[in-house]
This record gives C-alpha cells, structure tokens and sequence, in this order.
C-alpha cells in the first residue's frame, strides 16, 4: 500500500513527485519538467503507476509528455515505462 503522492514544485516548473511505502519505510521520488515538451525523470515502478500517472495527470495532461529518462536501470526508475508508453 502507498500512501498519497506528495506534489512539491523545487524550481519554477520543476516537481518532485514522491511516494512513501510505508512497509518498507522508503521514499520514491520522480522529477517532472513542466515544458512545452514535458520530461519525467523517472517513470517509477510498474506497481505504482496508477499513482504517478494521476499526480502527473495534476500537473499536467500525460498524453503530452514528450520525454521520459532514468539515471540507471532498475524497476523503480523504468518499471512502469511501457505503461507511459501507451
């Protein structure tokens, strides 16, 4: 279970997009640039893109997002990157 996606914007059009589990007592953190090409940093895990994909959808429409990029291969940075695919 996971708790609500904290929404904090750190720089002009710059958020940072976290979610806490609890269970495991960590925080995941993705970056969105709000942009006339929109870039995610980090797509999240498969498991919590429903979440992401909502709070993203607050900031902006998904169907816009124009880039998509991780700092290094593991599910929790490209986990969900074929479901933003689609």
């Amino acid at each position: 279970v996971y708790l609500m996606t904290m929404i904090h914007e750190i720089a002009p059009d710059l958020f940072r997009l976290s979610i806490y589990v609890p269970h495991i007592d960590m925080q995941f953190n993705h970056f969105l640039v709000r942009d006339d090409e929109p870039l995610l940093f980090h797509a999240g895990l498969k498991g919590m893109f429903p979440q992401l994909h909502k709070a993203v959808a607050t900031l902006i429409d998904p169907a816009t997002l124009g880039h998509i990029a991780w700092s290094h291969f593991e599910s929790d940075e490209c986990g969900a990157l074929n479901e933003w695919l689609q």
